[in-house]
């Protein structure tokens, strides 16, 4: 077995594997993926046997998932060596991941400690959503590319994540990036739609409360009835009751965990209130 850097062309591998395990990730997904971090590979006789990535979010917090064995080839501490591997290419960093059940145990085991959960909301055919009113004072506006290093820092603020890369893509890629802003044209928070796994994914979305995440969920909401739809939300901040309201209920509860000093946004600040993904953060 050797443990090595993950290139271009284990993808349709590592694609196969993620589909023995009944994720539904696209080859494009996967590309995302590993052009935005870097990964390793577990590989045995010439085939690829496990993967597993990390992203590096500025110089102190990173996330790390994509964590897959072969069935196979399970029971033999493969996943101990590649998340060793990724770990130590992150040294002095706050990492966090999503468990499933079976694979907490060994996080635990890596010094991970258990900080909250994350509900899984999605539904095969999206029925039709009730609108949310803005207020007399916000309006929605659409992202442009020279917004970036606006939507890089309001994604900061909410997860100390700072990740101008992944916001270059969803301005160059996603299908609609929506920007919330107060009467005076200042942004209070964002999000995207953009194609992943079966249909269509929103996320991350990042706004100073409720209503505002409301606001911008709804709206890229409405077009996709009869769509597949997903939406990854920290069920503390109150999100994920109003989604099970619009018909997205919940299909999976993965454990956030996190190894080293989880973040603590400051008062007042913006929050995540979805996802980018499980494994991005």
């Amino acid at each position: 077995m050797q443990i090595r850097t993950m290139r271009e062309s284990d993808l349709p591998a590592a694609l196969a594997l993620s589909q023995q395990v009944n994720w539904p990730h696209r080859l494009e997904d996967w590309q995302q993926a590993l052009t935005l971090g870097a990964g390793i590979v577990a590989e045995e006789a010439g085939r690829v046997a496990g993967t597993a990535l990390g992203w590096r979010w500025g110089d102190a917090y990173a996330t790390l998932g994509l964590v897959i064995v072969d069935p196979a080839c399970q029971g033999r501490g493969i996943g101990k060596q590649l998340l060793l591997a990724v770990l130590e290419a992150l040294p002095g960093y706050t990492v966090r991941l999503h468990a499933t059940v079976a694979g907490l145990p060994l996080y635990q085991k890596l010094g991970f400690e258990v900080t909250g959960i994350i509900q899984q909301h999605q539904c095969a055919a999206l029925g039709e959503i009730t609108p949310v009113p803005l207020t007399d004072y916000q309006f929605l506006s659409a992202a442009r590319p020279q917004d970036g290093a606006l939507l890089t820092a309001l994604d900061q603020r909410a997860h100390g994540q700072s990740r101008p890369a992944l916001i270059a893509a969803l301005l160059t890629e996603a299908e609609r990036t929506l920007i919330l802003k107060d009467q005076h044209g200042l942004p209070q928070g964002f999000a995207a739609l953009r194609r992943f796994g079966r249909g269509w994914a929103i996320g991350p979305v990042i706004a100073h409360d409720l209503q505002q995440a409301k606001v911008l969920v709804s709206a890229l909401l409405q077009p996709l009835a009869g769509k597949f739809v997903r939406l990854d939300s920290d069920p503390s901040l109150g999100l994920s009751a109003w989604l099970e309201s619009q018909g997205l209920p919940v299909v999976d509860v993965p454990t956030v965990m996190v190894k080293g000093t989880p973040w603590m946004p400051a008062a007042g600040t913006p929050q995540a209130f979805g996802l980018m993904s499980q494994a991005l953060g």
